[in-house]
């Protein structure tokens, strides 16, 4: 029986007006909200912004951050709760924020109810995060909207395949990946775009920025590339380079199917890799290493 699923990854503008970090602030959420309506009109079930959305655009420090950020959490469920409500749709809204006095990348969980049902702390954070304080969380928290479960990794999480590995044993079929990364295109970041489907046999949804709609994409920009893949890595929307919306309705009963895989025949290939697992001999994987100095590019 299908089991079909709307999603859309909502690709925001990667400039914002404004002549003032709070100005920028405010024209981010009501451009999100204008576009997470879009998504509404189209019938999606699940909506997912980019990273950090509210401070797209902000020159944050140590100094500036933790007081314009203080209200994003409660400013988030204002304006974007009753959008859920109203048109029966889950959104995921990565935001900067200061929580419990700690300045934090967090995933804002919204159920199709207007529901406020959990967050999600980036774990990996950037030197340039750290620098501003922003503090990792530590777990991989997966959240039932929509009727389905989902996983949340933002942005340098995806660096690390474990990740995904880990949202995906916790029971996610569909990882949301909300995410700043600058494009250096081609190859590089399209391996990076499908990996966590192919490795893990479930849906993968990258959420970026688009660039000014008068300008062509160029290397060294945020990439774009907002789209939802499936399973077997298939492409099945995509954003482009601009703003827009990524939009398509995906089958969750339809898994990934493998020949010749673990046996001859056609066999679904989620239960064999699961199986086939040896978490016995993945010591190495937790063994803390030490910590080594960054290297020059220019000394490598």
């Amino acid at each position: 029986m299908k089991r079909p699923l709307t999603i859309a990854a909502v690709q925001l503008p990667s400039e914002a007006p404004g002549k003032t970090n709070a100005a920028r602030q405010r024209a981010n959420f009501t451009q999100a909200g204008y576009w997470l309506k879009e998504a509404g009109r189209r019938g999606a079930d699940i909506a997912c912004l980019g990273e950090t959305f509210n401070t797209v655009g902000v020159k944050k420090t140590r100094r500036n951050v933790p007081p314009l950020v203080r209200d994003a959490h409660a400013e988030t469920l204002r304006r974007f709760s009753p959008i859920a409500k109203k048109y029966r749709m889950a959104i995921i809204a990565p935001i900067a924020a200061l929580l419990d006095g700690l300045v934090r990348n967090v995933a804002v969980v919204i159920d199709e109810k207007g529901r406020f049902i959990g967050q999600y702390f980036k774990v990996h954070c950037i030197e340039d995060e750290k620098a501003y304080g922003v503090v990792p969380g530590d777990t991989w928290p997966v959240f039932k909207v929509a009727g389905v479960k989902i996983g949340i990794q933002i942005c340098h999480d995806n660096s690390f395949p474990e990740s995904a590995r880990c949202l995906m044993l916790n029971g996610a079929d569909i990882i949301f990946w909300p995410h700043l990364m600058s494009g250096w295109g081609g190859e590089f970041m399209d391996i990076l775009l499908r990996a966590p489907a192919i490795h893990n046999g479930i849906h993968h949804v990258p959420v970026s920025y688009g660039c000014p709609p008068e300008r062509s994409w160029m290397p060294g920009m945020l990439l774009g590339r907002s789209s939802i893949i499936g399973p077997d890595a298939t492409i099945l929307a995509d954003a482009g380079r601009h703003p827009g919306i990524a939009l398509t309705t995906i089958d969750l009963a339809a898994p990934r199917i493998a020949e010749m895989f673990t046996r001859p025949g056609s066999w679904v290939w989620k239960p064999d890799m699961l199986n086939d697992r040896r978490p016995d001999t993945y010591e190495s994987f937790i063994r803390p290493l030490k910590r080594e100095k960054p290297i020059p590019a220019a000394k490598s």
